[in-house]
């Protein structure tokens, strides 16, 4: 009898530390779960910053690689003549070459900071697929921002052409009225042959 007591009370421990390891375990599944997903919130704002200051430096380098070519024109066109600014084109374009390295090495130091934290990431996504918790890629969503910026920014170009190419074709239009007025005014006569 007394060994089916001890049995029976280690038994009963036996459980009582299951279901205690049991809902330890549960607890830390849940805490896991949630720092995951605050990993996530901390990868996407981080993620998206570096996204939104690449796609800064590659329209700079856009705008640089502009700014060379407008000083290289520069520096060709008056080698016909002697050009007293010419020395201040070559000194341009020598800083915008300096300027060029410059952001293409910051680019690129984003670009690796970039693919380290979705290398770091990489856990924390297969833990919360796992889970069964859906979310949009952080790297989704800089790539449709990029996207959209984009767009608004080629929309917008498309707009001021469009206003500018109105402009073009009013003037034209006057031009044309000028013409045919002056014609009527001066019976086909040129300005020059009324006036002598």
């Amino acid at each position: 009898r007394c060994s089916g007591m001890v049995e029976e009370f280690v038994a009963e421990s036996c459980s009582a530390i299951k279901a205690r390891h049991d809902k330890t375990g549960d607890e830390l599944a849940e805490l896991r779960l949630q720092v995951h997903q605050e990993y996530l919130e901390g990868f996407r704002r981080l993620y998206k910053n570096l996204g939104q200051l690449g796609y800064q430096k590659e329209k700079r380098l856009e705008e640089n690689d502009r700014q060379i070519r407008k000083s290289h024109i520069q520096l060709e066109f008056p080698i016909e003549k002697v050009d007293p600014n010419a020395k201040k084109h070559s000194d341009l374009k020598k800083e915008l070459y300096k300027l060029r390295a410059q952001v293409e090495e910051e680019l690129e130091m984003l670009k690796d900071k970039m693919a380290q934290a979705l290398e770091m990431f990489g856990p924390t996504e297969d833990a919360l697929h796992q889970a069964g918790i859906e979310f949009v890629h952080p790297a989704e969503e800089v790539e449709d921002g990029n996207l959209n910026r984009r767009s608004k920014i080629v929309e917008y170009r498309a707009h001021l052409a469009k206003q500018e190419e109105v402009k073009i074709a009013a003037e034209r239009e006057e031009l044309k009225r000028t013409k045919v007025l002056q014609a009527q005014q001066y019976r086909g006569k040129t300005v020059q042959q009324i006036t002598e």
